[in-house]
């Protein structure tokens, strides 16, 4: 045994003089402070789990890798509760000006897609969103150690004086009792996958940490994979660009968001920066067989990258002031495993990386993030088996997905001959011309990230019994959003449907860190008032079920996600159509938000989003998981229908 392994038991002190060792332990610990390991300790903590943020730097970073936010990862935001403090910040992407060979050949607007609430990009720099996570944390009462680097982890397997087997994890870190731990020019290279090298002549202080789970979201470079041995397959790309922060001066006018296509083939971006400042991207070409990555990080200089933007914009490009300059190269890999021993998790980048087109990376690692804390939390309180953490393995293809959308963005742009200067003049001088039936593929659903599926699993279970419905509306999808109207007791609803005054949408009812929402489809049923006597056996079915489950599965812990009570299950009924005569919905509409309460579907845009027929329909409940993606569906809505749902919740929950 280890010393360190002996502190970690004893819980004692030891010192020397280089170091000092300590121990402690934490039900989760997450290696890396960036925004994924923070929007995890942030979702943790408000359902009741404590946990420890270490971050190898000594501050969050004002070089900000990523710049925005796609329509998904706001949807989550939104439903967790950190939206608001996004929106005030962010500044929403309304258009792009494009140019071709030192000419603006057109500002196109963007259009959002009436398939979210938040259908658009949010502009904002990686750094202010840590800064509005880290806010969030602190109050909580929870603060990032800043400086603490991990230096080994593993999974200690142990069996108890009952011959019980159990296991833990026990991970090594270390702080710099001076300085930081940035090897010289290491903050300058992004875009590097090996492990970091050690460095000599330091002191460090030294702790030993035991957690039931640990969360490894410590990038690209991330020292949990490398010590693990896990794999992490896929290519390097031989072609660099340069990247800089700053002011400059240059006689063309790049007001927002540009994007350009050079005379010499190569692309030069634009983006305004909230400090007043500019980030501009430009293509260096493919590195050469003999080149080495620092030879190419020596001669990155303010004057190769006036030298490549100004031939790129065919005017001179002169640089003012510098914030950051950098050379990155372009990884696609992703780790062979996503969960080690099951009790550690990769996220983000330590999980996946790729190129930044397409603005996949950050996004993807929020999802990874939102996906893994409710299940943690559900199994440290009692609530699912730990068997229910292998299914985290669901975002593999998700990490597939990105890769691959942004890969081909990236390629396309980069692509040379006569196939791609026809594409580009198509993009620049054709398309704009087509008005409102031009597209940016920038902002369709699936770069939006609105089209993302999980496979079927055990925790996306097919019924066995009722046909697949089309592959749209199948388990694994993400829960659909559109408009709902309220219908207000005493008020004929026919006349109040579609006004300002009681229109909402499903997502804002689909709220929440850890709770189930049970969604029920009624198509016309209640179109009559003979036939809305219907809703009395719907509203005695729903209640019995809400109650037996809310008795049944309960968090011990505390959850703070914005609701007065803790009830893991929200129930919803959204109806195709309804009388004008509502009295016989009385039952329905009397319900408080969650509990059973009736929306009319006015538009027939949800029923048919969900592939329910909102006329002459058999209806059907839909169970949508903590994170918003449909685990199970039956078709109607009697009392089977509620023992179908039952026996699922029961297959995935203790």
């Amino acid at each position: 045994m280890t010393m360190l392994a002996e502190a970690a038991q004893s819980s004692s002190s030891v010192s020397s003089s280089s170091s000092r060792t300590t121990s402690s332990s934490v039900p989760v610990l997450i290696a890396g402070g960036g925004p994924v390991g923070l929007y995890e300790a942030l979702l943790l903590t408000k359902l009741g789990i404590k946990v420890r943020v270490i971050e190898r730097e000594t501050s969050v970073s004002p070089m900000s890798k990523a710049l925005g936010m796609q329509a998904r990862s706001l949807e989550i935001l939104d439903m967790t509760g950190s939206i608001d403090r996004f929106l005030e910040q962010g500044q929403p992407i309304t258009e792009l000006n494009l140019w071709s060979m030192g000419r603006k050949v057109a500002t196109l607007p963007v259009v959002g897609t009436s398939e979210s609430n938040h259908s658009y990009g949010l502009f904002l720099e990686q750094a202010k969103t840590s800064h509005i996570f880290i806010k969030e944390l602190k109050e909580l009462g929870v603060e990032i150690d800043y400086g603490w680097e991990v230096m080994d982890t593993k999974v200690v397997h142990e069996s108890t004086p009952g011959g019980e087997k159990t296991s833990y994890v026990e991970t090594t870190i270390r702080r710099a009792l001076s300085g930081d731990n940035n090897a010289p020019g290491e903050k300058t290279a992004i875009g590097v996958v090996d492990e970091r090298e050690e460095q000599e002549g330091k002191e460090y202080e030294i702790e030993v940490i035991r957690s039931e789970y640990m969360v490894a979201a410590d990038g690209g470079r991330s020292t949990v994979r490398h010590k693990l041995n896990i794999p992490f397959p896929g290519r390097t790309l031989d072609f660099k660009t340069l990247m800089w922060d700053g002011t400059y001066e240059c006689a063309l006018d790049f007001p927002g968001i540009n994007f350009m296509r050079g005379a010499n083939k190569k692309t030069f971006i634009l983006f305004p920066l909230s400090d007043g400042n500019v980030r501009a991207v430009v293509e260096d070409g493919f590195f050469a067989p003999e080149e080495k990555w620092a030879d190419s990080m020596k001669n990155t200089t303010i004057e190769r990258f006036e030298e490549l933007a100004s031939a790129t914009l065919g005017t001179p490009f002169k640089i003012k002031t510098t914030n950051w300059l950098t050379c990155y190269k372009v990884n696609e890999r992703r780790a062979g495993q996503f969960i080690y021993q099951d009790r550690i998790f990769l996220a983000g980048d330590s999980a996946h990386v790729h190129s930044p087109a397409g603005g996949q990376g950050l996004n993807t690692g929020l999802q990874d993030a939102h996906n893994l804390a409710w299940k943690l939390a559900m199994v440290l309180n009692g609530v699912a088996p730990p068997a229910l953490l292998a299914s985290y393995d669901e975002r593999k293809p998700m990490a597939d997905r990105a890769i691959e959308l942004s890969s081909f963005l990236l390629h396309r742009n980069r692509a040379t001959g006569f196939i791609a200067d026809i594409r580009a003049f198509l993009l620049t001088v054709v398309g704009p011309l087509l008005g409102p039936l031009f597209q940016i593929s920038f902002f369709r659903p699936e770069v939006a990230m609105l089209k993302v599926r999980y496979v079927e699993n055990s925790l996306n279970k097919p019924h066995p019994k009722q046909p697949k419905p089309e592959a749209d509306f199948q388990v694994g999808v993400r829960a659909a959003d559109g408009p709902l109207v309220e219908v207000i007791p005493g008020k004929g609803a026919a006349e109040k449907v579609g006004t300002n005054e009681t229109s909402t949408r499903l997502q804002s009812l689909l709220k929440g860190v850890g709770r189930f929402h049970i969604v029920v489809f009624t198509s016309d049923t209640f179109a009559s008032p003979k036939r809305a006597l219907s809703a009395k056996p719907l509203a005695e079915n729903m209640d019995h079920f809400l109650t037996e489950w809310r008795k049944r599965w309960f968090f011990s812990t505390t959850l703070r996600d914005g609701f007065e009570d803790t009830d893991l299950f929200k129930a919803h009924v959204v109806a195709g159509s309804v009388s004008s005569d509502v009295s016989g919905l009385e039952l329905l509409m009397n319900k408080s938000m969650g509990n059973g309460k009736v929306f009319v579907d006015n538009t027939k845009v949800l029923h048919q989003r969900y592939g329910c027929a909102w006329n002459r329909g058999q209806g059907g409940i839909i169970v949508v998981r903590p994170d918003s993606h449909i685990g199970f569906r039956v078709n109607g809505f009697d009392g089977q229908a509620w023992k179908d749902v039952d026996e699922y919740l029961r297959s995935i929950l203790v």
